[in-house]
């Protein structure tokens, strides 16, 4: 199956220099110039984008706010702006990779192929990842093949971590998100037993998560073990 990559970059000459290289490895290529261009390429499908954050007519990260609900669309930022913070608000924003320019065409690629293939994990209603089935139909998750009992609430951040694989999620992103089964807001101590009480249930050794991992000083991130 064909896959599409978005790419929103101002400079044209790299855009295109990007475009060729991928389009050799059998991808279909969109470009934009700008955020303009790019929300007119939402529309249709897209597997990946290349994101740079600076741009003529706003910031790149302010995109991510623009990919509808529901997508779980990698995003590899391209930008100049290479300091610790400029990378941690990246990933803030939502950004699954983070590559600061100049860069090796052949790096980018392979970046794009790992993120590719971690993305395509879901296949139609059913995510599997390591020990783990999860059937998002039916709300049922298997763990070696037996069933693993899940609360409303540890239902919701599996669901989010799953679509959000690979990103890391602030606390503050995931109060925001996930509410309880009577929508209601969930607390920040709710949220860290709950958190706490899924990795007893779907890691081989909680004290070593595989799956839901702490990003120190910001919140968590899931990863396909």
């Amino acid at each position: 199956m064909e896959q599409h990559i978005l790419i929103i970059e101002d400079d044209r000459i790299l855009n295109a220099g990007i475009s060729f290289a991928l389009e050799k490895e059998g991808y279909a290529v969109h470009s934009a110039h700008s955020l303009k261009e790019a929300e007119k390429c939402l529309g249709g499908r897209i597997n990946l984008i290349l994101l740079d954050i600076n741009l003529p007519d706003g910031d790149g990260r302010d995109f991510l706010q623009t990919v509808p609900a529901g997508q779980s669309v990698p995003v590899i930022c391209l930008t100049a702006l290479d300091t610790e913070e400029n990378i941690l608000e990246g990933f803030r924003a939502g950004c699954d990779d983070y590559v600061t320019k100049p860069f090796s065409m052949p790096v980018l690629v392979m970046k794009i192929k790992a993120l590719l293939k971690r993305s395509n994990r879901i296949s139609g209603q059913i995510y599997s990842a390591g020990n783990l089935v999860y059937d998002f139909e039916s709300k049922t998750l298997k763990k070696h093949d037996g069933a693993v009992e899940l609360t409303a609430l540890e239902v919701r951040l599996l669901e989010y971590f799953i679509h959000n694989r690979g990103i890391v999620l602030t606390k503050e992103n995931l109060l925001d998100k996930i509410w309880d089964a009577r929508e209601r807001y969930v607390e920040e101590k709710t949220l860290k037993v709950s958190i706490l009480r899924l990795r007893r249930k779907i890691e081989d050794n909680p004290e070593e998560p595989k799956y839901i991992r702490t990003v120190f000083g910001i919140g968590y991130q899931w990863e396909d073990a």
